[in-house]
Formats: structure tokens, C-alpha cells, sequence
């Protein structure tokens, strides 16, 4: 009896940490659709599977390209039934169907159908991991928000110093390669001579 309150117990508060729901849509094929601030475009389809009035030795498959997008990640490609994003959080995202299934007499008008699951209690280290926290949709190290050369981003700023911290970072690393090339082109002359 113990161990069966024990187990509701741990459910409950379990459900109540990590609440999440699912929703369905369905993307038309040529069509985007726009979900809260995902969109997606199904573009272009590759369907084998074996028309329903056909007998085949191979069942096939079929291959959706489509097109996720919001304010700051951009993934195409082809899709296949059960693929499994996770690519945008706090958004996790399946393709669950293709209809029609195709018939071989018949021309199809596509619908793509994904279920998008949100999950309502992400924390910045659930998203980005430890250390890290999540700004304009970017994981950033958190020690860069914590200097004091360095402060995070108040309501209506841009993001112009967070994109100035990223280019002296990657001005350093330019500046790596650089003096590599340069060895490398002296001692070709060198050799050469």
C-alpha cells in the first residue's frame, strides 16, 4: 500500500514540474503554415511506396521536404514518417503522416501532418545545458552575461554587444588562421628558393 501512494505521489509531482501538450496540424503541400512562431513549408516530396492498387515486391517510402523556421533557426530537408525535432525549444516536433496514400491512377494533393509537442516548464539549462543560458533564442555561456565587462541584454536593447563579444571572439580565431597561412606561404617561397 506504501509503495502504491509512494508511486501516485511521485506521478503527481512529476506531471506537475513537466507539463507539457501536443498539438496537430497539417501542412498542405505548396502551403506554409504558421504555428505560434514556427512556420513550416512542405516544398517537394519523393513518395515509392507501393500504390495501393498494385502489388509490389518492396513496400517503399516516402520523404517529405520541409521547411521549419523561426526568428533565428532555419532547417530544411528531407523528413521521413517519425522524424523527430527537437531543433527548437521548447518545441518538439514530428512528422507523423503523408496522405494520400498513393493510388496508381490517381494525381495527389499532399498533407503533411506533424504534431508539435511544448513542453511549459524549460528552464535555460534544460535547453542549452549546464553553464548556459538562452538569449534571443541563442545559447550563450552564462559567464559572459555575469562579467561586468559584460551585461545581458535589457528589455528593448538590441543585440549589437552580444554580436560584438562574438566577433572579437571569432577575430582571434581569424587572426589564428592568418598567421598560419602566412608561415605556411613563407616557407613554400622558402622551399621553393
Amino acid at each position: 500500500m506504501k509503495t502504491i501512494l509512494l508511486i501516485i505521489l511521485s506521478l503527481m509531482t512529476f506531471t506537475m514540474f513537466s507539463q507539457s501538450f501536443a498539438d496537430e496540424i497539417t501542412v498542405p503541400f505548396g502551403q506554409t503554415i504558421v504555428y505560434e512562431e514556427l512556420k513550416f513549408y512542405f516544398y517537394d516530396i519523393e513518395d515509392s511506396r507501393c500504390p495501393s492498387d498494385v502489388t509490389c515486391i518492396w513496400e517503399g517510402q516516402v520523404l517529405a521536404m520541409i521547411r521549419i523556421s523561426n526568428a533565428t533557426i532555419d532547417i530544411g530537408g528531407p523528413k521521413n514518417i517519425g522524424f523527430v525535432s527537437n531543433a527548437f525549444p521548447p518545441y518538439s516536433i514530428t512528422l507523423k503522416d503523408i496522405q494520400p496514400y498513393p493510388v496508381s491512377t490517381e494525381k495527389s494533393n499532399y498533407i503533411a501532418t506533424l504534431e508539435i509537442t511544448k513542453e511549459t516548464e524549460f528552464t535555460d539549462e534544460d535547453i542549452c545545458g549546464e553553464g548556459n543560458i538562452l538569449v534571443n533564442g541563442i545559447c550563450t555561456p552564462k559567464k559572459i552575461w555575469d562579467s561586468s565587462d559584460f551585461r545581458g541584454l535589457q528589455t528593448g536593447e538590441t543585440i549589437a554587444n552580444f554580436e560584438v563579444a562574438i566577433i572579437l571572439e571569432s577575430l582571434g580565431a581569424g587572426l589564428i588562421v592568418l598567421f598560419i597561412v602566412i608561415y605556411a606561404v613563407k616557407k613554400r617561397r622558402k622551399n621553393e628558393n
